[in-house]
């Protein structure tokens, strides 16, 4: 069980950076989100080349095949709303919305899997992904079309969290992440085709600097993904996704850093005033007590 807290914490970190490179990228270098999509989940292929060729055998259950393909699959589409909205939005505040899936994941596990917590387990939760909405420094327009269609996005990855929780049971993390990779690569291969002239534009715009900031976006990720589905396959679905709600913390952190040092790089509004202050010792209060609420200590 301690190595499940390991993975389900690291796998936020992560996932921070790639949300910055994913909001820099997009908000300066190529307005394409679809292309973006595209071309960052072909990226992708190596990976899946790696895990083919390392591990000798590759599951052929329909668990790991169908479910883990159709995940990817559907990943591949669900990433272009991410994208979009991180187009146009602050990635704190992106984040925060998607980080509702935390309860959605509770829910399903509970409702699917037959997967009970405690009640401080999810009031642990709930602390959370309270956390992630006191870490917003400015106001969510509910009208902004960018942020709510996020949270069917949200809801439509605890869907995805579940079912690979469910397939996971049987079939091995490496299994499952390759026909993951396999279904994001059909999907990405579908949107090339209906979207062949914008992708070739957004190909040749590409400079080195933009192809290396997404490789490294890709290797982030993929970092982060499997860390949780690590997770997923040692200890209870909703308590791993629980801790990516301190995902918009860890990025409002690495934001600050980076404004500090590369001024203009991502859409960044300073934190400033009483109000803000507040909020951000309310976000640390309410992890410390989440992380104690759902550690059962």
């Amino acid at each position: 069980m301690d190595y499940f807290w390991v993975f389900a914490l690291l796998s936020p970190i992560f996932f921070a950076v790639s949300n910055l490179v994913d909001n820099h990228v997009l908000y300066k270098r190529l307005r394409d989100p679809i292309s973006y999509d595209i071309l960052t989940t072909w990226l992708t292929a190596p990976v899946a080349i790696a895990i083919f060729l390392s591990k000798g055998s590759i599951s052929l259950s329909f668990d790991a095949w169908f479910v883990g393909g159709a995940v990817g699959l559907a990943f591949a589409f669900l990433i272009i709303i991410y994208c979009f909205a991180m187009m146009r939005e602050q990635g704190t505040n992106v984040v925060s919305v998607i980080y509702t899936s935390p309860l959605f994941v509770a829910i399903l596990a509970l409702m699917f899997l037959g997967e009970k917590l405690s009640l401080a387990n999810y009031a642990g939760i709930l602390l959370l992904v309270s956390s992630a909405f006191l870490v917003l420094y400015r106001r969510v327009d509910i009208k902004n079309p960018a942020l709510t269609i996020l949270v069917v996005y949200a809801f439509l990855g605890a869907v995805s969290r579940v079912a690979t929780k469910s397939a996971l049971g049987s079939v091995d993390v490496w299994s499952y992440f390759f026909w993951f990779i396999v279904g994001g690569l059909i999907g990405s291969l579908i949107l090339a085709a209906l979207r062949s002239r914008s992708l070739s534009k957004a190909v040749r715009s590409l400079d080195s600097s933009t192809l290396l900031l997404m490789c490294t976006t890709t290797a982030f990720s993929t970092a982060a993904l499997v860390l949780l589905y690590t997770a997923f396959s040692l200890g209870p679905v909703a308590l791993a996704s629980s801790l990516s709600a301190l995902q918009p913390a860890i990025v409002l952190l690495y934001s600050a850093a980076l404004v500090r040092f590369r001024p203009g790089a991502i859409p960044y509004e300073r934190i400033e005033g009483k109000w803000a202050v507040v909020r951000k010792v309310g976000a640390v209060v309410l992890i410390l007590l989440g992380a104690l609420a759902l550690t059962g200590t």
